[in-house]
């Protein structure tokens, strides 16, 4: 029984240190983007958070990446009015070329480079 407490005070201290003590990391995505008139910009955003785009007309939209695979080469990329109102995803390969996406505006994305890097929040 003494053995058992000692085994559920440890694995409960194991549990509760966890968070503290691992590093997270959140993959910096490069996106090459054309807008509808032709221009073409680089964002970079970190997996799961967005990148803000800005058209000529003052228009604004957000992207947010999401990496599919561990190589990181797969990206989904979600295309937001500023709002946060959902246009619509494009699948993206690195060093592919440019995906249309199916928007209103339409957008062309490629994505130029995934760098692992640490998480700061």
């Amino acid at each position: 029984m003494r053995l058992m407490n000692l085994s559920a005070a440890v694995i409960f201290t194991m549990l509760a240190l966890t968070p503290v003590y691992s590093q997270t990391y959140a993959p910096a995505v490069t996106m090459a983007v054309t807008t509808p008139d032709g221009q073409t910009q680089e964002l970079i955003a970190r997996e799961s958070s967005t990148a803000t785009l800005k058209l000529k007309d003052g228009s604004e939209y957000l992207l947010r990446p999401t990496v599919l695979d561990e190589p990181f080469s797969k990206v989904t990329i979600a295309i937001f009015k500023s709002d946060s109102t959902p246009l619509g995803e494009v699948q993206v390969v690195k060093g592919k070329p440019a995906v249309d996406s199916k928007t209103t505006p339409a957008f062309k994305i490629a994505v130029k480079s995934i760098e692992l890097q640490k998480k700061t929040s």
